[in-house]
């Protein structure tokens, strides 16, 4: 049996208000969308979970809407309302300098 390597990294600009609360466990967590700029100015939104100390972290670091970050984190599926989504669950999160842009996502 082979086992796969399951790590995605990428930056980008927040796109969404981040959203923060509980797990069922009661453990901190917030999540966020990330806009990723790809080749050809095309943008890609990938949703972004960030649990237990790194929560802490984007509080203490005010981000918001339009901040830039990089993220290290891994794949995972989960139901949703119609189909499976894929997102992130953030293991890392860099803060970058605060360029932010209140439109983001809205061009």
């Amino acid at each position: 049996m082979h086992r796969g390597l399951n790590v995605w990294i990428g930056s980008g600009n927040i796109a969404s208000d981040l959203s923060y609360g509980k797990t069922h466990g009661g453990d901190d967590a917030c999540n966020f969308r990330l806009a990723v700029e790809q080749a050809y100015k095309q943008v890609l939104y990938v949703r972004v979970n960030i649990y237990g100390r790194n929560v802490f972290a984007c509080e203490r670091n005010k981000l918001m809407k339009g901040d830039y970050v990089s993220i290290e984190g891994e794949l995972m599926n989960r139901k949703g309302q119609e189909d499976t989504l894929t997102e992130v669950r953030c293991k890392d999160i860099v803060f970058h300098s605060r360029n932010r842009r209140e439109s983001y996502g809205n061009r």
